[in-house]
């Protein structure tokens, strides 16, 4: 009876959000990012920073009401629902990033990336400045100064790669503000640069600061997970001899998950062995249907699951998994079929299967991720010990699996196609597409036509108007330093 009354919740907001679908291009103006009191305690400043953990993954973080608004791992999913490796099976929430009317800047879908990532900048600065107008810190409070330094520039980082041009090439496009009062006061975008001249070395000063620091829970950054965000940014910046040794650094005391487990127990709890940084999820904390496993779960009664929204993976990148590879049973065989799942569709994934009622834990970082960050790192810069890294990876999903005797570009290819397996739906599709020059390719696979039709024109080289978000249109109705002349095109 359970299942039968929230099937009928569910179908209500689903029939409401496919009856009014023009409601969704409202926009959200800017301003949510408000002024705090600075902290004059360390454990009044140690609750603003386990606020700002609660921050990200609390629904409406972004402005809105919409079921995709439930902080960072929802802006996650809609980085994989812009790239192609992940199809989209038919009209729901995810739609307009899915078909990109959700980047323009009349849209509060590019307001919830905008207002979340800006919020949780807001309250790191008042933790920064807070604790910066002290002559001296205790231990306590260079931890917490750490955090909110790593906090602050994660949300940098996010934000300039949704909404500029990647680096490498593109170092004097315009970037994002960067607040550094209480308040967003009106900064300018100024360059790409100016702003990884801010994200770099306030992740390097975290990493220094954490030093010592013995976090509670996974839900918390310490120096282990800073090192893993700073290796991301030496991965996007091309800075490939410093990725390597901060993915190393960061993946230390980590262990790996075995095939099986990757398939049977890899995705849906924080105290897994390879998970670095997430957020525990209860049945107090849960969203319901506006969270990840209602969007992702293909055996759930969400979105992606009884109301069909499935989440598949797109057929070209499914048969270039290797028949020996583990990993290929999370997702429904096209032609053989699943008979614990006989309902659920070919190609739809069934890597994130939540047991509970929408209480699964969301996923921000694992120890996979390094191993295929330094592995790319090291294979760019022709280090032949990238194939050995590699190797220590996939031979662990694939028993077949042989070390790869690629070089050179050859090598970062496979690495690249390893990588679109093994964190397919954790939210890197659209943002590494971006990072290597990668055209979008909707044609050609299964993509249904609603996919394919907005997308056409990027199946051609990239850096067209697709692979930049428009700023909000309240943000430039409100900044004088940002004019319309500064918009994205």
């Amino acid at each position: 009876m359970k299942r039968i009354i929230n099937y009928i919740v569910i179908v209500s907001l689903f029939l409401n959000i496919t009856s009014c679908s023009e409601d969704f291009l409202d926009t959200e103006p800017a301003g949510s990012i408000s002024a705090e009191q600075v902290a004059s305690s360390p454990d009044a400043n140690a609750a603003l920073v386990s606020g700002i953990y609660a921050n990200m993954r609390t629904t409406g973080i972004g402005g809105t009401t919409r079921h995709v608004d439930h902080g960072h791992k929802g802006i996650l999913s809609a980085m994989d629902m812009c790239g192609h490796d992940v199809v989209l099976n038919n009209f729901n929430w995810y739609i307009f990033f899915y078909n990109f009317n959700g980047r323009i800047a009349t849209s509060d879908r590019t307001s919830i990336i905008w207002t979340t990532y800006y919020t949780l900048i807001a309250d790191a600065n008042t933790v920064i400045l807070g604790l910066e107008e002290k002559e001296s810190l205790t231990q306590e409070e260079e931890f917490l100064l750490g955090q909110a330094l790593a906090i602050k520039a994660f949300s940098l980082f996010n934000l300039v790669r949704v909404y500029s041009d990647t680096y490498i090439g593109n170092e004097n496009s315009p970037g994002i503000p960067i607040p550094d009062k209480r308040e967003f006061d009106g900064k300018p975008r100024g360059t790409v640069k100016e702003v990884y001249d801010w994200i770099i070395p306030s992740l390097e000063r975290a990493i220094t600061l954490l030093d010592g620091f013995s976090r509670d829970s996974k839900q918390a950054i310490d120096r282990q997970v800073a090192q893993g965000i700073l290796a991301q940014v030496y991965l996007e910046t091309g800075n490939w001899s410093e990725a390597a040794t901060m993915a190393n650094a960061a993946k230390q005391g980590y262990g790996l998950m075995t095939g099986e487990e990757w398939i049977t127990d890899g995705f849906d709890q924080i105290s897994n062995k390879e998970w670095m940084w997430g957020a525990e999820i209860t049945s107090q904390l849960t969203g319901f249907y506006n969270s990840y496993f209602s969007h992702f779960d293909s055996s759930n009664v969400g979105y992606g699951g009884d109301l069909g929204g499935y989440k598949l993976m797109d057929s070209r990148l499914y048969e270039q998994i290797s028949p020996t590879d583990l990993r290929r049973q999370a997702w429904i065989d096209p032609i053989e079929g699943n008979a614990d799942y006989p309902d659920i569709p070919g190609y739809a994934n069934i890597k994130f299967i939540d047991p509970t009622f929408f209480e699964g834990d969301f996923l921000y970082m694992r120890a996979s991720e390094m191993w295929l960050i330094e592995a790319e790192a090291l294979a760019r810069d022709g280090n032949p010990s990238a194939a050995d890294i590699l190797f220590d990876l996939i031979s662990l999903r694939d028993p077949e699996y042989v070390k790869s005797t690629n070089t050179g570009d050859d090598l970062v290819e496979e690495i690249y196609l390893q990588r679109r397996i093994e964190l397919w739906g954790e939210g890197f599709g659209y943002l590494d597409l971006k990072r290597l020059k990668k055209p979008l390719q909707r044609s050609g696979g299964n993509h249904l036509d609603f996919g394919v039709e907005s997308a056409r024109i990027l199946d051609e080289a990239p850096g067209g108007p697709l692979f930049k978000f428009q700023i909000p249109e309240g943000e430039i109705s409100s900044n004088p330093n940002i004019n319309i002349e500064d918009q994205n095109e």
